[in-house]
């Protein structure tokens, strides 16, 4: 199978939200027009939350194009075979692009917005006593133009001009008032509207979309929903094999090793507790395949994966402990998932679920378990730590990282230990409970090394014989380290001896990159010490 470096890196709809764009300047598009088909077939107003990064801009705008264009741009999706609706006005609301820092601008912004998206000219009346707009008059002297039945009303990011000015209590009780305003109207004119589809992050509880509409639809946990947003693993399959072979190639690896990572690195999100299937994250996959020679990076975190709700929560709250989350067991029951909070006190584990940190393992009775769904969002935990406590790496701890895949090739493994240590000592306080465990040390060194075409970073490679802990691969070396803790119930001495031993039993990483020398290497890290010991660190013979 061929592959064009730039016609089919262009194919891919990388950060185009626009359906009619995506469509007509025939890039992938994964057909979810089926789902999409029984959304736009309800006449109930609906409310659909998932993370940042997960295209539920992309599908409001494929709604928009649906009801205003009728089948136009769906030539051959599913949809085409079975609507036959007509066509409507439809309004189109993205208020994350009115996530404004002063209440009065909200107001002029909306007013605006809403005045351009009908086409109505002339609307002086619904001022303030500032000379300002009153959105809610606006919309009210709008919509008494229209019949019956004859709008669509698109609201996408309803909860962002909220989550903007979480920190700030007057901003955001005045926000509150313009939106809950806003809302009422569309529930007085609840008959003008053909369909309500409505997107957030967050369900929160004195904004009231959630009791304005009385019959509104919450999908968001419906397994038929579940894979309404993101790619399931017969997507990537059927749309995208052609780039995994293409990766495997750039990357000199074998291409059911590099699905076998995307597959780690960026899949696992479950939103239904009744579902099965898990989907990956569609931008960290999109900017894998845009971005091959870079490897398997951490795309979502980087790209504005964090909402400001998050950054925000933490300097709020002194009780966010985000290294201590992995080893953790977090279960909720089924009603705290789908139920309103307020803004500032929505429990940490459900806000981290609905930023797309957290996601649903399973269901036992009437509680769920909540899980890190990847390699990704791991790596964006220990991200966000160290950017919430203006956490950076030193210069001295950068130098060394940089010359790391000297170090790799030479097989120096002092100057490797000394590396590892630097980072912990940047990283982690040492009253952290991050020392109680090999992996979350692994997860810290992991984290804080780069991800390059000439060195590529792996945690827990799946084999046969089980998981390693980390592999770092240079031009020349394939280096595999297997991390034991050293504690008064195991001596160093002992660790080192279950490390060796379990990396002859294993057999990790034979056959897995060409022209590579396999480097192995046994590490104790000291709980005491609160470092990796450089007297019990050793190669291994293979």
């Amino acid at each position: 199978m061929s592959f064009s470096e730039i016609s089919d890196i262009n194919r891919l709809p990388y950060g185009d939200p626009n359906f009619a764009n995506i469509q007509g300047k025939g890039k992938i598009y994964v057909d979810k027009t089926k789902l999409i088909y029984k959304i736009a077939s309800q006449d109930a107003p609906i409310f659909f939350s998932r993370p940042r990064r997960f295209g539920k801009s992309l599908l409001v705008n494929t709604l928009h194009a649906l009801f205003s264009t009728g089948l136009k741009y769906f030539k051959g999706l599913d949809i085409e075979k079975v609507w036959n609706d007509k066509t409507y006005k439809v309004i189109h609301l993205d208020f994350s692009s009115m996530a404004e820092d002063n209440a009065e601008e909200l107001k002029e912004d909306l007013s605006e917005v809403l005045i351009e998206e009908f086409g109505v000219k002339g609307l002086v009346s619904p001022y303030n006593e500032q000379g300002v707009r009153r959105p809610a008059r606006v919309f009210s002297e709008i919509l008494k133009k229209f019949e019956l039945n004859s709008i669509v009303l698109l609201i996408d990011e309803y909860d962002a001009p909220l989550t903007h000015n979480i920190d700030n209590k007057d901003n955001l009780n005045e926000i509150a008032k313009i939106l809950n305003n806003f809302y009422a109207t569309a529930k007085q004119y609840a008959g003008t509207f053909r369909l309500i589809f409505i997107t957030g992050v967050t369900r929160i509880s004195h904004i009231s979309i959630f009791s304005a509409f009385n019959n509104l639809l919450d999908i968001s946990f419906e397994a038929e929903f579940n894979s309404l947003l993101g790619f399931t693993e017969n997507d990537i399959y059927t749309y995208f094999d052609k780039y995994v072979e293409h990766a495997a190639h750039t990357l000199s690896m074998k291409k059911e090793d590099v699905y076998l990572r995307i597959k780690q690195y960026y899949d696992g999100y479950r939103f239904s507790y009744e579902s099965e299937e898990t989907v990956y994250n569609p931008w960290s996959v999109l900017s894998f395949f845009k971005r091959i020679k870079n490897g398997f990076q951490n795309y979502w975190f980087e790209s504005g994966g964090t909402p400001s709700i998050i950054m925000k929560y933490l300097k709020i709250s002194d009780s966010f402990n985000l290294l201590n989350y992995k080893d953790d067991i977090f279960t909720k029951t089924i009603r705290k998932l789908s139920a309103k909070y307020e803004i500032n006190n929505i429990p940490k584990e459900i806000l981290l679920l609905q930023a797309g940190y957290f996601t649903i393992q399973n269901k036992a009775n009437q509680t769920v378990r909540l899980i890190f769904p990847n390699i990704e969002v791991e790596d964006s935990i220990l991200s966000l730590y160290l950017t919430a406590n203006n956490i950076t790496l030193s210069d001295d701890a950068n130098c060394q990282i940089d010359t790391l895949s000297e170090s790799i090739d030479n097989k120096d493994l002092a100057s490797i230990v000394k590396t590892f240590n630097a980072i912990l000592n940047d990283c982690v306080s040492i009253l952290s409970k991050i020392f109680d465990n090999e992996r979350s040390i692994r997860d810290v060194i992991y984290a804080a090394l780069p991800q390059k075409i000439d060195f590529q970073k792996m945690k827990e490679r799946e084999t046969s014989k089980g998981l390693s802990d980390l592999e770092l691969v240079t031009k020349k070396t394939h280096m595999i380290i297997e991390f034991k803790l050293a504690s008064k119930k195991c001596s160093p001495q002992s660790s080192l001896e279950q490390a060796i031993k379990q990396i002859q039993s294993k057999g990790y990483g034979i056959g897995a990159y060409r022209n590579h020398q396999l480097y192995y290497v046994a590490m104790v890290i000291s709980k005491d010490e609160k470092r990796i010991l450089q007297n019990f660190c050793q190669e291994v013979l293979q």
